[in-house]
């Protein structure tokens, strides 16, 4: 955003002419009234801040000589302390490399030969393959036996590090498994088998914190020392002794250097520099002496200034209001946060003439942020004010002389720009918005992609203007691009208009369906790969539009989810499809179980077990398929309470459209499923692909493991179902089979099918 009086008549203020005079004629009664005493004052201060400031470097130049002498040898101490634990770790290291099988019994006696009682080691662990299984002293360090680096997710970085690198690896303090803080240095062993050398294991020294700091004079110095493994430490977390505060306040810095790392040591006395210089009471006596001299003349221009003052005071009364109001104004148009203009500014702006040019066209652009709530959520509102401030920085350096940039609430801007063509211009813009805001913000040190989806529209004719309509435009066309993903641009066009009022009238339509009881349950049975017999069924919704005939569900379930009826749908359906199970019962059709859809808004749902508790069904005969599109991470807490409440309910639990989407394996079999559904995308292939032959075995053998059975939807023909009962799935659902239909129709094929098998 450019300065205020680049944004048209509506924020420019002009200074007076009359407050000009004033604020001079203000400024020279100051100064003749006060001359003589400023100049005095000037010439008192100059003496005294160059006497003291001369006696201030001497002062501390002699203190941080002294304190660098000091943090010298500590360091010298340090570093020596550090090397020889070192050295006696290489030692101990060199005797497992000759006998690599000793045991704990002989790791005991050759540890006690190598351990000095001068040092500051405390004990030794040795980590065959990287598990340790050898300790000494044994007392005390039981709890660290079978300690596996690989699955330790506080040491295995450092562990993994030391055997990638081959190098000796110094961390800490580390908090030890069996209990307590330590340094530890972890050291690769090698053995050799005559013809190269083969990783054996790490073998690591735990080296004990207090006496380290107490042998290398640490606790015993009056200097605040700080130790950092950074040369400039910017966070708290990279400074392990002292604070960082100290890095902060002009220390005298030495640095151990090892060959496996380096320390900075920052120190100062810890009652600061020049705290005994005698500065304060020089000082004191040479401002004594100053005011002596200065004060009887500044009585004298008090005195000359109380004519005058009522009518300073009157004038400054005048420039205090003026200024509040331009204040309240311009508060009133602009956002607090981020100091973009807010939506009554761009209100006034873009509907006040004269445009810049009589031929332009106004364009605006709708941004609304695409991860801003994650960000929120996760950093706060300090991390989401960041955000919104580099974001209005970003846009600000896109906006052009009459270009608005504004915040026009939430995680939503305007960029509003003229042009007489402006189609190239929008489009162009839109991509430079987008392409800025997807650049990394940084918050607390740490990179995030935030990005923006971006809706696009332009008046057509600059002689019509219609700002409501314009609006509702743009909003139309970001509804889009956010409906075709994150980080993209859409245009506004007359066939969004037309798809938003016939989504809306389709809305309106669904919302009266479920009232009149329009929706109904159609089912698709599953057959057993190897016998095709039928082992259950899956309830599909279908609306019965009095108009348009019977719709499936691609038509209405986004409609559903933009009312928030979607968990009342899988309400209505799920009791339909129990209806009809008990239907089935009566007749004596062998349906063993009825698979249901049940949404995200519906787990979500705090009535859903007790209205589950109620439900007349027998265990075992009703399954809910969670899709893997709903976000097992987002939903993770609710999930952990809710599924094993409804499997103790003896419903089953069924994954559908298995790899469409990005949910872990690991998430899913969290739950325990009953069965994995995969997605007839992946099954389509498997005639033609050997590779999606293998993907399909791949996942029958995570079921196989897991004792979860695996269903194949989209199986359009028999050579699909020979296909995957040879891989060896459980259970087949597609056309090849048999499509949807009614309750009837199911009827109609279990009576045909129990005809053939008694015929047989």
């Amino acid at each position: 955003m450019r300065s205020d009086h680049h944004t048209g008549e509506l924020m420019k203020f002009r200074k007076d002419p009359e407050i000009a005079r004033s604020r001079a004629a203000c400024l020279t009664g100051h100064v003749s009234a006060f001359a003589p005493a400023l100049f005095a004052a000037i010439i008192a201060v100059i003496v005294v801040w160059v006497a003291t400031n001369w006696r201030l470097e001497r002062s501390l130049a002699d203190e941080r000589s002294v304190v660098a002498g000091e943090l010298a040898t500590i360091s010298s101490r340090l570093q020596t302390n550090l090397n020889s634990n070192v050295k006696l770790l290489q030692g101990l290291a060199a005797g497992i490399s000759v006998d690599p099988a000793m045991g704990q019994n002989g790791f005991s006696k050759l540890a006690a030969r190598i351990l000095q009682p001068d040092s500051q080691l405390r004990s030794f662990a040795a980590a065959p393959d990287m598990v340790v299984s050898w300790v000494y002293p044994e007392k005390g360090n039981e709890r660290a036996i079978g300690l596996d680096y690989r699955k330790n997710e506080k040491q295995r970085a450092a562990a993994m590090l030391a055997r990638n690198t081959h190098n000796i690896v110094l961390t800490g303090p580390v908090e030890l498994v069996q209990g307590g803080m330590a340094f530890v240095v972890r050291y690769p062993v090698y053995i050799t088998d005559g013809n190269s050398e083969i990783f054996w294991g790490l073998l690591s020294g735990i080296i004990d914190i207090p006496r380290l700091y107490g042998d290398s004079g640490l606790r015993s110095t009056d200097l605040e020392i700080a130790i950092s493994t950074v040369p400039e430490p910017e966070s708290p977390k990279q400074v392990f002794l002292g604070s960082l505060e100290t890095f902060q306040r002009k220390p005298v810095v030495a640095n151990v250097d090892m060959t496996y790392g380096r320390w900075t040591l920052a120190a100062r006395p810890k009652h600061g520099w020049g705290r005994n210089n005698g500065i304060g009471a020089f000082e004191f006596y040479a401002s004594l002496l100053a005011f002596c001299v200065v004060a009887p003349i500044v009585w004298i221009g008090f005195l000359t200034r109380s004519r005058q003052r009522t009518i300073e005071k009157l004038r400054l009364h005048k420039k205090k209001l003026v200024r509040a109001r331009q204040r309240l104004e311009y508060l009133s148009l602009h956002d607090a946060l981020t100091g973009l203009p807010n939506r009554r500014f761009v209100d006034q702006m873009i509907s006040q003439p004269p445009r810049p040019a009589p031929e332009d066209c106004l364009i605006l652009i709708h941004i609304d942020l695409d991860r801003f709530k994650e960000i929120n959520d996760t950093k706060g509102h300090a991390g989401g004010d960041i955000v919104l401030q580099t974001t209005a920085l970003r846009l600000a350096d896109l906006a052009g002389l009459n270009d608005v940039a504004a915040r026009i609430g939430g995680d939503e801007f305007i960029f509003a720009s003229w042009s007489a063509n402006p189609e190239p211009k929008a489009t162009e813009l839109a991509k430079q918005i987008v392409d800025a805001l997807q650049r990394n913000i940084f918050i607390d040190g740490a990179a995030h992609v935030v990005g923006a989806s971006v809706g696009v529209a332009w008046e057509t004719d600059p002689s019509r203007r219609d700002l409501g309509q314009l609006l509702l435009n743009a909003d139309l066309a970001l509804y889009e691009a956010k409906k075709a993903g994150r980080g993209r641009a859409a245009i506004f066009t007359e066939e969004l208009r037309s798809a938003a009022i016939h989504s809306k009238e389709l809305a309106d339509e669904f919302n009266q369906a479920l009232e009149r009881d329009e929706l109904v349950a159609f089912f698709q049975p599953q057959f057993d790969a190897n016998t095709l017999a039928i082992a259950g069924v899956e309830a599909l919704a279908r609306w019965d539009h009095p108009r348009r005939g019977l719709l499936g569900p691609a038509e209405f379930l986004d409609a559903a989810e933009r009312l928030g009826r979607s968990g009342d749908m899988d309400r209505l359906i799920l009791q339909k499809a129990l209806f009809e199970l008990t239907r089935w019962d009566s007749l004596g059709l062998q349906i063993p179980r009825v698979s249901v859809n049940i949404s995200a808004r519906r787990l979500a749902q705090a009535n859903l077990l007790a209205e589950l508790s109620a439900l007349p069904t027998a265990r075992g005969r009703l399954c809910f398929e969670l899709l893997e599109t709903i976000s097992f991470d987002e939903l993770q807490p609710a999930l952990n309470e809710v599924i094993p409440a409804i499997k103790a309910l003896g419903i089953e639990i069924e994954i559908d459209d298995f790899g469409t989407e990005h949910a872990s394996i690991v998430s899913l079999l969290r739950f325990e499923p009953r069965r994995l559904k995969i997605d007839r995308e992946i099954i389509k292939p498997i005639i033609d692909s050997p590779s999606q032959r293998r993907l399909v075995s791949s996942i029958i053998e995570i079921g196989r493991s897991q004792n979860i059975d695996i269903v194949a939807e989209g199986v359009e023909t028999m050579e699909h179902a020979k296909i995957l009962k040879d891989l060896g799935c459980h259970l087949l659902q597609g056309y090849a089979l048999a499509r949807p239909m009614t309750s009837e129709q199911l009827i109609e094929l279990c009576s045909r099918k129990d005809k053939r098998a008694a015929g047989r």
